[in-house]
């Protein structure tokens, strides 16, 4: 997987938790989409200096542990009562982005990142962010996420190091201490 998969596939994942917004890319130049809607931003990846290095069959692998940062902004639209009337300034967007981040803390989704080698947890809390903009409030929450995976560098190119799903841990004698000495006496 290279690094542009992983990014359809974050844009993937959030279109799958928001199936009625319009998901998008905020760095996308693209038409005014209508609410509710659903922007993605990645920024600053960070690679440690010192890879861990495997040599297989006479070819050195390099592995990076990187995290980069996922901004989520979600705009809905304003809860309109009677008339056009703003019958409360609750944000649905903020719970929208809980429920979310309570996904991602979830079995299902921990299964499914585990097998992907993809780590996503929350930073911070989920901020509101609405405003009024002129005679209406946009409503609108932002959280941040990190994104944690392993990047392998192997042969002059770079992917996402996604482990072979058929490996197996090794089996083998399953031993237990029956006994132990001590050669000094401790207290």
């Amino acid at each position: 997987m290279t690094l542009m998969d992983l990014t359809d596939f974050l844009a993937e994942i959030v279109a799958e938790r928001f199936p009625n917004d319009s998901v998008l890319w905020a760095e996308q130049y693209t038409t005014k989409h209508p609410l509710p809607q659903v922007t993605l931003k990645l920024k600053d990846m960070t690679t440690p200096r010192h890879p861990v290095d495997i040599v297989k069959d006479g070819i050195i692998g390099s592995y990076y542990e990187c995290t980069k940062i996922l901004e989520i902004n979600k705009y809905a639209n304003s809860v309109a009562g009677n008339a056009g009337e703003i019958s409360t300034l609750a944000n649905p967007a903020v719970d929208d982005l809980i429920l979310f981040l309570l996904f991602l803390q979830s079995e299902e989704w921990i299964t499914r990142a585990y097998a992907m080698n993809l780590c996503i947890e929350g930073m911070g809390s989920v901020r509101d962010l609405s405003e009024l903009d002129r005679t209406h409030y946009k409503y609108r929450a932002m959280q941040e996420y990190t994104v944690r995976f392993t990047l392998e560098y192997k042969e002059n190119e770079a992917s996402v190091y996604i482990p072979d799903a058929k490996l197996k841990p090794e089996t083998g004698p399953v031993g237990y201490f029956e006994d132990v000495e001590m050669e000094d006496d401790y207290e």
